[in-house]
Order: structure tokens, then sequence, then C-alpha cells
């Protein structure tokens, strides 16, 4: 029903639902305004999961070489933005694949892309087995671990690992929403 996914080289997740396009082609029919309605009120009802998810993002950066002042592109630090998208256009790329309903973002992009570097360095390195892991690499793990942020289950060290624990919440609150709406379509059609 879920599935995770890599937008802008951040973690984000999508939920998704089965029923959506037919549920969104008879709002699109029966009245227009019942869309922007299941929009408006998909983004309102998963903007706290969001919003829970980002405070587990540090506002300082971890390691002092990601301050601004410091730090190169890409190794700058800002706590990215959270927006919350319901991608209804989408479709979904073979037949009996996830059809996105919301994701939440976090988007750093270059210059300031910190958090897709700390939230996953270390996790999962193919280089590793080969020797493809630098000093500098190793280093900043290091830094990383003494400061208390440490790889949790493999998934990485911030905003991954929560999701993980609001994700089954998540996907209830957009299952209700779809299911009232799929009420008022059919109460419209009958």
């Amino acid at each position: 029903m879920a599935q995770q996914t890599r937008v802008g080289g951040l973690p984000g997740f999508v939920v998704s639902a089965e029923n959506l396009k037919d549920v969104l082609r008879e709002l699109r029919q029966l009245d227009p305004a019942l869309r922007k309605e299941l929009r408006d009120e998909m983004k309102d009802a998963i903007k706290p999961l969001g919003a829970s998810v980002g405070a587990k993002i540090p506002s300082a950066p971890p390691l002092s070489g990601f301050a601004p002042s410091v730090g190169e592109s890409p190794y700058i630090w800002r706590k990215p933005r959270m927006t919350v998208r319901t991608p209804f256009a989408k479709r979904a790329s073979k037949p009996g694949a996830a059809y996105p309903v919301v994701s939440v973002q976090f988007a750093d992009r270059r210059p300031n892309a910190g958090l897709s570097i700390l939230e996953l360095a270390g996790s999962r390195n193919i280089g590793k087995e080969k020797g493809g892991l630098t000093q500098r690499g190793r280093n900043m793990i290091k830094g990383l671990s003494t400061a208390g942020y440490n790889v949790k289950g493999g998934l990485g060290r911030f905003a991954i690992p929560e999701f993980k624990t609001k994700q089954p919440q998540a996907e209830r609150i957009a299952r209700e929403i779809l299911t009232r709406f799929a009420a008022k379509v059919n109460r419209r059609l009958k």
C-alpha cells in the first residue's frame, strides 16, 4: 500500500490506493470542486505527520564542516522546507503498481544538500566492499556516530526512520479520506 521514494535526492514517502483512479474520474465528472476539496483535505490531514517527521531533522548542522560559513557546495546544511503534494496527475508506471495519493517531501537542493548527504551516509555503500569508502567518508561517519547520529535500522539518521514509525498512520488517514470521498461519489451517482 505504501512505497518509499526519493525526490530531489531526499527520502520522501507516497501513500497509494487502488481505487483512486476511479474516484478521481468520478469526482472530475460530477464536480471539479470536489477534486480540489479532496486535495486540500489530504494535504491538511498529512501536514502534521510531515511536520513531526521534519522535527527529527536538526536545525543546526550535525557536523561543523557543514555549517554555511565553513562548508562548500554541496556540503552546506540548511534545514529543508517540508512540502505536502498530492500528485493525482501521475500514473502508476506498471499495471498493479502503486498509484500516488499524497507525498511528503523535504527538498534540499544544491548548494544546501547537507541533509541528503548525511541522512544516508554510511548506511549502504556498494564501494565499501571494494575499498571505495574514503578516509574523509569514514571520518564523517565516525563524527556523526560520535555526535549521536547513528544510522537507525539501516534506514537513515533523521527523516526515514521517523517516517517508518508514521507510515501506518499516514496510510490510515489517506484511506479514510479516500473512503469518505468515494462515498460522496457513490451518493451522487445514485
